[in-house]
């Protein structure tokens, strides 16, 4: 009896040693109308506040209130920022070789009317990969940037001319600057110099400005906030 019985049971078994694995279900990120979801958890809180910075892979997410908005390639600049103090206006390093020109910026909100992105840049002068920061610098005018669909909108581009604009000025400004600023070996560099944008001197986008603004849906409260942008020139 034992005989028969061992054999049966083991037909009844194998189907259900073949059987295969159902796929495991991804937490859902995704865009639907410029909706994301499933944002990471933050990775620094003010409860005063509650504005908050988390980063995932390539994308950091800024969160306030109900609204959060994300950009790639950005990192927040711990010593710059101060969410308790100044929540309105953030400060973000950019990622080595990388810029915020042609991309997605996606916001997230049910809460907030009239949206309102603009974007505008600034240059610098340029020492081997050092901008001067502290001297004279050309600040571009706001330019709206109107949604590609409803939350979506694609960071602005500039031209080789746009970029390269810059306040007037003369090399010996720049040599007195350097001089009195700059290290040594920096002076030594541009006191060699016969003109004014010149190698190894040049000029260049060295930080972005977005601004964002909208009003609350339920409320006369509205929303301002300021990005901005450092350009990281050294890796």
């Amino acid at each position: 009896m034992k005989i028969f019985l061992l054999p049966a049971i083991a037909l009844l078994l194998l189907p259900a040693c073949h059987r295969p694995e159902r796929p495991v279900k991804e937490r859902p990120v995704q865009i639907d109308t410029m909706q994301l979801i499933a944002m990471p958890a933050p990775a620094v809180k003010v409860a005063s506040n509650e504005v908050y910075v988390a980063c995932r892979d390539s994308t950091t997410y800024i969160h306030f209130g109900d609204c959060y908005f994300s950009l790639d390639w950005i990192i927040p600049d711990a010593q710059l920022n101060d969410f308790e103090l100044c929540p309105d206006t953030l400060y973000f390093r950019l990622a080595h070789l990388h810029t915020i020109e042609g991309q997605m910026l996606a916001i997230t909100t049910s809460e907030i009317n009239r949206i309102r992105i603009s974007q505008c840049y600034e240059t610098s002068a340029i020492v081997e990969h050092e901008p001067l920061r502290h001297w004279k610098h050309y600040r571009s005018p706001w330019k709206i940037i109107p949604p590609e669909a409803s939350n979506f909108f694609i960071c602005k581009k500039y031209s080789a001319a746009e970029r390269s604009r810059f306040p007037a000025t003369t090399l010996q400004a720049l040599q007195q600057h350097v001089k009195q600023h700059g290290s040594p070996a920096a002076y030594a560099r541009v006191a060699q110099l016969k003109s004014f944008p010149a190698p190894p001197v040049y000029i260049g986008i060295s930080r972005y400005y977005i601004r964002l603004n909208g009003e609350y849906k339920k409320t006369t409260d509205k929303i301002n906030k300021l990005l901005v942008i450092d350009v990281n020139f050294n890796g």
